[in-house]
């Protein structure tokens, strides 16, 4: 029988990864087989993400390369939602958009991150395993019921494409306790890994954040010794710098949105533990559907951890020290996040500094799904019978994943409304409040009010003003018009005030004025001709976040081109 601890080599072979991109497009194509038989599904999140990736696409065919504002959310008024989420989603579906019609952005973008899953999963287990029994992880990993419950009932695309990078950094991360050299390479290779985490999905970010911070502290003990810990933070230090871009100006511009509103009710952390029930008849369904799930996977987590963990200590082929040293440490992490899947972790939740951001504890699932997949192939493969084992894994997990299908919110007309929505000149939903700047009141915002409008002095539209608009450009990150006017005149634009924002008449500089009912923005011009431009200009977080991004990168690129050519010297 083949041994489940067969030392693999360091680095997959083209070969092997050959094997894995073959297995990684047959496991996403049976992903989506649902969505090319059922049509596309309307899960949680879907209003927010398919028009996101349309309004993209739409600020390229604009030549705007690096979008910041929404154009086409709260039906044309905006919002600057491209700063404050992570980009790494709506940039890979806004390339998505600009190639395919609206009914495949879905399947596609599902079929790229299930793919993308499988061969994160498979880049760690192949260096734990065999390079059949780190097939079979990652397969286990790549279609795993939580996975399938996210991109089917929740269309949480962005955590989607998060749960890919997670297993790469932890590789690199236990990879931080071998020798000094080896360990300050593999902190170098966990930046950019635990970048694009961030770059992903916020709430994954932070819960992966604890995970590897815990994980380095686990191997600080094991090893007797502070080094993991600190080339560990270095490399973790060195991926926020990359991340700068993004990180910085959210950090900063949060105060000038109703961020509060991401956290609130029912988005609440602790309306959102195992079988909490709310006044919601929805919330509490899903949450009892999750919790159900939840539950499932700890029950098996139960089985195979103690399993896998002791075959490590009584293995008569000794096991590999990368895995000796990374499956304990991730199946630690895995059980400390199923603890806090209930009620009672409450006041940990509430200790850990900005823990509170991942919204729904049961993010964490993921998690417990890699660890999964990797101590459940880990116990088969030492069973003296592994093959009816692995069938009744198989059973349980395509029968849990075909369940949840069955009941997924199979909507295809309604997301062909959304893309119509998305594409029009009127706008569509904004879905979430919390990115409209503050001081807008989503409710005061009248849909069908025209671009441009004269107003009086208590900001009721003014009849019989004899001023007349012209409209040249109105693109999503800069307007001009001109404006013609028997006396000095008010224009509030079909468009939210936001600090970004930029304006000039007649080439004079001035700051938009912003109505206190609404959050409009509103532009005082003089009698006469008045040409008026409106744009979305750089603050100063926008400059020095990318700046400090361009150095972290500029000193990966330097550092890692001199171990390479260390390592190269040191050759025979």
């Amino acid at each position: 029988m083949e041994s489940v601890f067969e030392p693999a080599a360091l680095a997959p072979s083209a070969r092997e990864w050959r094997a894995a991109l073959l297995l990684a497009t047959a496991l996403a194509t049976l992903a989506v087989l649902p969505i090319l038989l059922f049509g596309n599904v309307s899960g949680h999140d879907v209003e927010f993400h398919l028009p996101n990736w349309i309004d993209v696409a739409r600020h390229w065919h604009e030549g705007v390369a690096y979008p910041h504002w929404s154009s086409g959310g709260h039906f044309g008024y905006g919002d600057p939602r491209f700063i404050i989420y992570p980009p790494l989603s709506w940039l890979l579906g806004g390339v998505l958009a600009l190639l395919l019609p609206g009914a495949m952005l879905q399947g596609a973008y599902t079929w790229i991150c299930v793919a993308a899953n499988a061969l994160g999963a498979y880049r760690l287990a192949r260096e734990w395993f065999s390079q059949r029994t780190a097939l079979w992880a990652a397969a286990l990993y790549a279609i795993n019921p939580y996975l399938i419950l996210v991109y089917s009932h929740r269309c949480a695309y962005s955590e989607l494409l998060a749960s890919s990078f997670f297993p790469v950094a932890f590789l690199y991360a236990a990879r931080t306790a071998r020798l000094a050299r080896e360990g300050l390479r593999a902190a170098l290779a966990l930046a950019p890994w635990f970048a694009c985490l961030w770059l992903s999905n916020v709430p994954a970010a932070v819960l992966g954040s604890y995970a590897l911070g815990f994980v380095l502290l686990w191997l600080a003990v094991r090893e007797r010794s502070l080094g993991p810990l600190v080339r560990g933070g270095c490399g973790m230090a060195l991926g926020l710098a990359l991340a700068a871009f993004y990180i910085l100006p959210i950090a900063l511009e949060m105060s000038w949105i109703q961020s509060e509103g991401a956290f609130a009710g029912g988005l609440s952390l602790w309306n959102n533990f195992l079988f909490h029930r709310s006044d919601d008849a929805d919330h509490t369904a899903f949450n009892l559907l999750v919790s159900a799930l939840a539950c499932g996977e700890m029950m098996l987590a139960g089985a195979a951890f103690p399993i896998a963990l002791r075959r490590l200590r009584t293995a008569d082929a000794q096991p590999r020290e990368p895995l000796r040293r990374g499956l304990p440490a991730l199946c630690a992490v895995a059980s400390f996040y199923a603890v806090m899947l209930f009620p009672w972790s409450e006041p940990i939740w509430r200790v850990l500094p900005r823990i509170w951001m991942a919204e729904f504890p049961w993010r964490s699932l993921f998690i417990l799904n890699i660890a999964l997949a990797m101590a459940i192939v880990a116990a088969i493969r030492c069973a003296k019978r592994p093959v009816p084992w692995a069938a009744l894994v198989g059973v349980l997990w395509l029968g849990a994943g075909g369940a949840i299908l069955s009941i997924a919110p199979w909507d295809p007309d309604e997301i062909h409304d959304l893309v119509e929505a998305a594409h029009s000149q009127e706008g569509y939903v904004g879905v979430v409040d919390e990115f409209l700047p503050v001081g807008v009141d989503p409710d005061a915002l009248d849909a069908d009010a025209p671009r441009l409008a004269a107003i009086d002095a208590s900001g009721d539209e003014a009849e019989d003003s004899g001023v007349t608009t012209t409209i040249q450009l109105w693109n999503s990150e800069e307007k001009q018009f001109s404006v013609r006017s028997p006396a000095p005149a008010r224009i509030r634009l079909h468009l939210v005030n936001y600090r970004a924002w930029r304006a000039s008449v007649n080439s004079t500089p001035l700051v938009p004025e912003t109505d206190p009912d609404t959050g409009q923005m509103v532009i005082p011009v003089p009698t006469g001709q008045s040409e008026v431009r409106i744009w979305f200009g750089h603050t100063p977080d926008r400059t020095l976040g990318p700046a400090i991004s361009i150095v972290a990168l500029a000193f990966l690129f330097v550092i890692r081109r001199a171990a390479s050519r260390e390592v190269h010297d040191a050759a025979p």
